[in-house]
């Protein structure tokens, strides 16, 4: 695998293709075509979000299959891939410096890159007027941490629904 990695990012570099660029589409899922939501890895080896998976899933038979290559998946209690969540967290902060440090994300005020959430007036703060008398007594958390927190509850909501869904079908 070790292999393979290195001869992918060879061929970004030799192709001129931005490595960032070519690592993001790497880490997007068959199904939704977007970022990996907590990624779960079939017994064939190809990756998708879980809830996509689950969605998909929802109405097949058993077997079920995998939506890429539509071989038979025999195990249904997925585990979430830790390596391929870390990477997607990686590709996540460096994907949200980038779209903040644009023009748009500057304080006005201060001319800095807003860097802070404020949780009582949830809004994006430079470091500056996150210690103004206006924001002092207010929780702040930086951005990357408040929107991986926020991804992680949605996570587990989105799960919980569909085990209660499945229970639901279970008990129909």
């Amino acid at each position: 695998m070790l292999l393979n990695f290195v001869q992918w990012i060879r061929f970004c570099k030799c192709n001129d293709i931005p490595l960032t660029q070519a690592f993001q589409k790497e880490l997007r899922c068959a199904i939704c075509i977007n970022t990996f939501i907590e990624p779960v890895t079939l017994e064939c080896g190809y990756s998708f979000c879980r809830p996509c998976l689950c969605l998909s899933w929802e109405e097949t038979q058993i077997p079920a299959r995998c939506p890429v290559c539509r071989g038979p998946c025999q195990q249904r209690d997925l585990k979430t891939n830790v390596v391929l969540r870390s990477l997607v967290a990686i590709a996540r902060r460096a994907s949200l410096r980038h779209f903040l440090s644009s023009e748009e994300y500057m304080c006005g005020t201060h001319r800095e890159t807003k860097q802070m959430f404020c949780e009582v007036d949830r809004a994006l703060l430079c470091r500056s007027c996150s210690q103004s008398q206006e924001h002092r007594a207010h929780k702040h958390h930086p951005i990357d941490r408040a929107a991986e927190e926020q991804r992680e509850m949605i996570s587990k909501q989105m799960h919980a629904v569909w085990e209660k869904t499945q229970e639901n079908q279970h008990n129909l």
